[in-house]
């Protein structure tokens, strides 16, 4: 039996069927859900964009100086990925909602690949992030100056990881107010 698009399509939405009119039907599970969805988007979206802009603006001049800004950002990654969890389980709600309205709109799919591309800009901050701590191996703790020479390498790649996240979580909040009004 060969599957086209359109019969998966139709499946999946039989599927989501009951979700999508117990979702309908109830004004106080769909506000909880949407209120759910943006309030986990905010919290991780304001905490990444907080420590981007940290990052941005920061111009660390002692190793120390260098290890708490590093350390104050890998703090903020979990609140991020929490927050990112409760955002998707929230995202698959909504869309079990209304599948055929979702899985044919450009905007949405357009906002989960902006999704997917801040997710892996995560991991490569988290990497630069292990750089900038490699390179100070050895550099001792509560030095008034840089022992060794900045990790200028480094250090740009968790700026250029912050800057693609600041404007991957604007594009996203964009897009989801774009995805509600079209």
């Amino acid at each position: 039996m060969i599957l086209d698009a359109s019969s998966v399509l139709e499946q999946v939405i039989a599927v989501a069927k009951p979700w999508a009119e117990v979702f309908a039907d109830n004004p106080v599970l769909s506000t909880g859900v949407i209120a759910g969805h943006i309030l986990s988007m905010f919290v991780a979206g304001g905490m990444a964009i907080g420590a981007d802009r940290t990052i941005l603006r920061s111009k660390p001049g002692t190793a120390d100086a260098v290890r708490a800004v590093v350390a104050d950002l890998s703090t903020t990654h979990s609140v991020v990925i929490g927050g990112l969890a409760s955002t998707a389980l929230t995202g698959l709600a909504l869309l079990a909602s209304d599948v055929g309205t979702f899985a044919v709109s450009r905007v949405f799919w357009i906002k989960m690949t902006v999704i997917a591309l801040l997710l892996l800009n995560g991991l490569r901050m988290q990497r630069a992030e292990q750089q900038v701590l490699g390179s100070l191996k050895g550099v001792p703790i509560r030095t008034t100056e840089m022992a060794v020479p900045f990790p200028k390498k480094e250090w740009s790649g968790i700026r250029r990881a912050a800057g693609t996240s600041l404007v991957a979580w604007l594009v996203i909040v964009v897009l989801g107010v774009v995805l509600t009004n079209g």
